[in-house]
């Protein structure tokens, strides 16, 4: 029987409530990852029959056990107890934006491993490939009667000189829809089903690098909501991760006013399909290559 156990929320509870404190940091993301995550990783297993369990103490031995994870370097002695009691392990890593961590000791006793949040190293390992990080948990397109609201629109934190030269660029190009946070996840930020119909207004969706990382969610909800995206070429990631994509890529936002701005319907039609189409067999890809690692 395959078993699935999502343990990103299960790390130590901590005692404090200092952000700072590592014990906390790993605590909250675990639990974002959760919230966040989990119909995107559904999605992608929605091929693979399994019975979801609450705690390991549902596993018996020699089951094969997929196991959606974070922070897994600071778990190699659970990974060693997993890799004795189950025939397969397979893992989801969500996380690890930095790329920092050595996560080789638990990656070796998984029999293959989705990572998010590629880094060079992770190329070319063999039991492992990249995973797209995915939308948040409730994205989705709305229905259109009429043409799109906005052209272009921004949502998030202007913590990096590339977003607000990114805002400064793209500020006399309307109509547009700008909403800025703070900080990461702060108690302003627009819940999913207003920005699902948000995205699904707007044409145009401006794609910044992440804080550490090329990635953000705001890619995948973009082309989820049938949005075209505009990523910024850092070190031709993109391509190499998703070679031939069909995403418009600059060096600098000034180069993105001129399609934005002046782009016909005709012309953005042809893009929007272009990248629906993509998508939609980019999804169907990892799911039927996820399916063919659990038949070997």
């Amino acid at each position: 029987m395959i078993k699935l156990f999502w343990n990103t929320q299960n790390q130590i509870e901590p005692t404090s409530n200092d952000p700072n404190k590592e014990d906390v940091f790993d605590y909250n993301w675990g639990v974002y990852h959760k919230k966040n995550s989990d119909r995107w990783i559904f999605f992608l297993l929605s091929k693979i029959k399994y019975k979801v369990i609450s705690s390991l103490d549902e596993l018996e031995k020699n089951e094969t056990l997929i196991i959606i994870d974070s922070s897994v370097e600071k778990k190699i002695e659970l990974y060693t107890k997993l890799r004795i009691l189950c025939s397969k392990i397979f893992l989801f890593h969500l996380g690890d934006e930095t790329g920092i961590f050595n996560c080789t000791p638990v990656y070796n006793n998984c029999d293959y491993v989705w990572r998010a949040f590629c880094t060079n190293k992770y190329f070319s390992y063999q039991n492992l490939e990249c995973l797209p990080i995915g939308y948040k948990s409730g994205v989705s397109y709305k229905e259109q009667n009429e043409k799109r609201k906005y052209k272009w629109n921004f949502i998030g934190t202007p913590h990096k000189s590339s977003r607000h030269d990114l805002l400064f660029q793209l500020n006399e190009i309307k109509p547009s829809f700008i909403h800025k946070t703070k900080k990461f996840n702060d108690d302003n930020i627009i819940e999913v089903q207003e920005m699902s119909q948000i995205l699904s207004s707007t044409y145009f969706i401006p794609c910044p690098n992440g804080f550490v990382h090329p990635e953000t969610y705001r890619l995948y909800e973009a082309l989820e909501c049938e949005c075209i995206p505009v990523v910024e070429d850092t070190y031709s990631y993109y391509d190499r991760l998703f070679p031939n994509n069909p995403f418009i890529k600059i060096n600098k936002w000034q180069d993105a006013k001129e399609c934005i701005s002046s782009w016909d319907i005709k012309k953005i039609k042809k893009k929007q399909e272009e990248c629906i189409k993509w998508w939609s067999k980019l999804k169907l890809n990892i799911q039927n290559s996820i399916q063919t690692k659990f038949n070997k």
